[in-house]
């Protein structure tokens, strides 16, 4: 029944909008106040009947549509170029993209990820040669998935320093949030912008938003068949165009974007261990002066389970009290390890045990998968 509803609003829903596009073109505002409201009311009927953060975006849809009705007749024109000035923005977004400067060596442990990702995606662009030579297969895109915070916008942005490339960074909220009705062009158009570079990744966070299971949403499977027509074969096109995906919620996606020659191969980016864990610590802590008795090893085993955004948090936390006594007292104020202690009890972690248990109960079933294949 719910898929159902959701197919049959989606329907009313762009009757909606075309009568009331139709209505404001003809100058008569009160039909097209009246159909943008309806419009409006249906996609909150919607948003009632989803999840996460298509429930969002569906509500902030139906907030503006109240908006655009409100100023039919006031100011079109300002509403228009607003909205072309929206869709200019995020292009020239993507035509001056840069190659980041972050480097493998600045990203924590991982080095069983490091070393999946220099073989699919880095050494193929440096030596093609050889792995013609070898007939070894390259194209795909590259799926990191892992609980929030662990490292894997870093990975994308290391990836580009690393072969040279242009980096398109697109969270799958976005798109579909900014350009409902007009997701597939604005996919094609990403692909077209980073086709014309010599070299590019496109790195796509919250793929779970952008490319969800097909069969509830007519909207998101017209998304999906749009995101898989434009990869597959992007590689033969532009081997030197690299696809890479982001999520927190793997299970989420729809499974044909999984099989090979598309996000075939999926590297999962568990919380930090001990070693990347101190890594981190003595990275947000280089040059702040501590007391002589500071112990980063305790540090490390108190902060088992928690993500590098989290570590990251906590230090920037620890310096606060004892730089506002250097402020107040006009001295050096030493960092110690009770400045930790303080924050951590204030600050448990953010990834919770029943996430975890998630990605546990996925990662089992994908070895489950293999070992049947074997």
């Amino acid at each position: 029944m719910k898929e159902t509803n959701i197919n049959v609003l989606a329907d009313t829903f762009e009757l909606y909008m075309r009568k009331g596009k139709e209505a404001k073109e003809k100058g008569n505002i009160t039909l097209a106040k009246r159909n943008f409201l309806l419009a409006s009311e249906t996609m909150m009927r919607m948003a009632q009947l989803s999840k996460g953060n298509l429930k969002e975006v569906r509500m902030d849809r139906a907030r503006r549509l109240v908006e655009i009705a409100d100023n039919v007749g006031k100011k079109p024109a300002k509403i228009d170029k607003k909205n072309d000035d929206e869709e200019d923005d995020d292009i020239k977004k993507w035509q001056t993209a840069q190659i980041p400067d972050i480097k493998f060596a600045d990203v924590a442990g991982l080095d069983d990820v490091k070393k999946a990702i220099t073989i699919k995606m880095i050494n193929p662009v440096k030596y093609p040669e050889k792995y013609k030579m070898y007939a070894k297969k390259t194209g795909g895109g590259v799926l990191l998935y892992g609980p929030p915070g662990t490292g894997k916008t870093m990975i994308a942005k290391a990836i580009a320093n690393e072969v040279g490339a242009k980096f398109y960074a697109v969270k799958g909220s976005d798109i579909v949030s900014k350009w409902v009705g007009e997701s597939e062009k604005n996919i094609n158009s990403l692909f077209e912008e980073a086709n014309k570079q010599d070299r590019a990744i496109i790195f796509i966070d919250e793929m779970d938003s952008l490319i969800g299971k097909r069969g509830l949403d007519t909207h998101n499977d017209k998304r999906v068949n749009e995101f898989l027509q434009q990869i597959d074969g992007f590689a033969g096109r532009n081997p030197n165009l690299l696809l890479l995906g982001a999520t927190n919620r793997p299970w989420d996606i729809d499974s044909a974007a999984m099989r090979s020659g598309r996000f075939s191969q999926k590297i999962y980016l568990p919380l930090p261990d001990a070693p990347a864990r101190k890594f981190m610590l003595e990275k947000n802590m280089k040059g702040v002066p501590v007391a002589k008795d500071f112990d980063i090893d305790k540090i490390v085993e108190d902060t088992d389970g928690y993500s590098g955004a989290d570590i990251e948090e906590l230090c920037d936390r620890a310096k606060d009290e004892p730089l506002l006594q250097a402020i107040a007292t006009d001295s050096v104020v030493l960092v110690t390890n009770e400045d930790f202690d303080r924050v951590l009890s204030q600050m448990p972690p953010s990834v919770t045990e029943k996430e975890m248990q998630a990605f546990e109960d996925y990662n089992k079933e994908i070895g489950n998968y293999i070992k049947k294949k074997k």
